[in-house]
């Protein structure tokens, strides 16, 4: 009689299974100018793979899974890790860096335009970015980073949208901004 049910019972523990197997794979992608078009080489792409962590819902901390970079080459294509499951349980965050173009974020979009509130300059509310998808073959476009823009809120930019991000490479490129939003930091604490 149980031998009746054995094929049933493998198939369901089958479909449980891949349910919440996490595939994991490789995707490539390329970051270009977004005025010009053009490849941008030596840009630091960084990856962070995130799911819920141990508790009860509503009050479960994240937990990474994974994170991982890439430096664009000479044609201003990278390749990152991507997972997927029918649960669709994990989230990502990206962040892309490179010196003279606004820092990408997969998050938020860098508000190029700022709020005087007498004392100092002050993001408006930061947009969330929509409508991108980690696809492969996906297209980055970077923007040039213009002398009208604020070095001190695009550092703060920076430094905030990868927080979360210990990586050895990312962490370098985005040294100077790092060293700027601390000293932005110092001196708002000394007041």
């Amino acid at each position: 009689m149980l031998k009746r049910y054995l094929p049933a019972v493998a198939a369901v523990i089958l479909v449980l299974i891949l349910i919440v197997w996490h595939l994991r794979w490789t995707i490539t992608g390329q970051v270009v100018d977004a005025e010009t078009g053009e490849p941008i080489e030596n840009a630091v792409v960084n990856i962070k793979w995130l799911e819920p962590g141990p508790g009860p819902p509503g009050m479960r901390a994240t937990v990474t899974t994974e994170e991982a970079e890439d430096v664009s080459d000479a044609k201003g294509r990278f390749k990152l890790p991507k997972y997927s499951s029918l649960l669709a349980t994990r989230r990502f965050r990206m962040a892309i860096y490179k010196k003279g173009y606004i820092c990408w974020s997969s998050v938020r979009i860098f508000p190029k335009e700022y709020i005087w509130t007498g004392k100092e300059w002050t993001f408006p509310t930061m947009k969330k970015r929509t409508g991108f998808t980690l696809d492969d073959g996906m297209i980055i476009r970077m923007e040039p980073f213009k002398e009208q823009y604020s070095r001190e809120m695009h550092a703060l930019f920076t430094t905030s949208i990868s927080a979360p991000m210990r990586t050895g490479l990312f962490s370098d490129a985005i040294a100077e901004e790092t060293k700027l939003s601390g000293e932005i930091a110092r001196k708002n604490w000394e007041k």
